[in-house]
């Protein structure tokens, strides 16, 4: 793993990590992926989805929500198929006041999340069906800090992807390669972690330009039968080979754990992500 990154904005002192407001030109719409069956965590997912798991009191999609709320960012909707109708009753009961949009995917069983990706776009489009917003995207199984999206969208960046460069690494994670000018040139699991320099968290932004184009490569991608078993990181790096720039921001100041295994559950109920 090489983890010389230049122009990484971290690590900073503690006593810096303050709210970073946004403004009301470039506030995105967000999407959270939850439609997944989680097997690896099973049995404890046999009868609710991974994202309802709690750690330390709160579930993680109740962590997400409040901490796309406390960025800024009112508008949400959510791709559901394991367990869909447990998540719509939870988050209806949890955030009454909030209008928040579900999508299912009914295919979630035969599909990966570039397929559940891909049924988000109408949330993103306009009347005349044009992908019209700014996109946050959010798996639902990571626990992270309430201060890292904040962070995130204040980086002058039309096009970023949260990542965590310090600390170990290992295959399992999605790894990403970053040049000297802080872009990243590669995004996936099959890259030797020498040539790597960090993690891909889960959390990425994309202008609405950018957004348009993840959307057509994923809707080819898919129709090439292709794109149904995949990872949405796929799209990501055929966007890069075409020549967009996706930012890489260094988020490993801000405890971060993504929850695959029940090993990454008992290390999250460890992580203090509310200091």
């Amino acid at each position: 793993m090489n983890n010389e990154f230049p122009n990484a904005n971290f690590p900073v002192p503690e006593n810096q990590l303050t709210n970073y407001p946004i403004t009301e030109s470039n506030i995105p719409k967000c999407v959270i992926l939850a439609a997944g069956a989680s097997t690896r965590l099973r049995p404890l997912t046999n009868a609710m989805p991974k994202c309802l798991l709690k750690v330390c009191g709160k579930t993680l999609l109740e962590r997400t929500i409040e901490n796309v709320l406390t960025a800024g960012i009112k508008e949400i909707a959510i791709v559901i198929g394991y367990r869909a109708e447990m998540i719509r009753e939870f988050v209806k009961q949890r955030f009454p006041q909030q209008r928040i949009h579900f999508i299912l995917n009914p295919n979630y069983a035969s599909t990966n999340n570039a397929y559940s990706l891909l049924l988000g776009r109408r949330f993103l489009e306009d009347e005349d069906r044009k992908v019209n917003y700014n996109l946050l995207l959010l798996d639902s199984d990571i626990l992270f800090s309430s201060k890292s999206l904040p962070y995130l969208l204040s980086i002058k960046a039309d096009n970023k992807i949260a990542v965590r460069v310090s600390g170990e690494h290992d295959e399992e994670e999605v790894q990403v390669g970053i040049n000297p000018d802080g872009n990243i040139n590669f995004i996936g699991k099959k890259q030797v972690l020498n040539n790597t320099t960090g993690e891909s968290i889960g959390i990425e932004l994309f202008s609405a330009e950018a957004a348009a184009r993840l959307f057509a490569v994923l809707d080819r991608r898919i129709r090439e039968e292709i794109g149904r078993s995949e990872f949405y990181e796929a799209a990501f790096q055929e966007m890069i080979d075409e020549g967009v720039m996706l930012k890489a921001v260094d988020v490993s100041a801000f405890p971060t754990i993504e929850i695959d295994t029940p090993e990454d559950l008992e290390l999250a109920k460890r992580l203090k992500v509310d200091e």
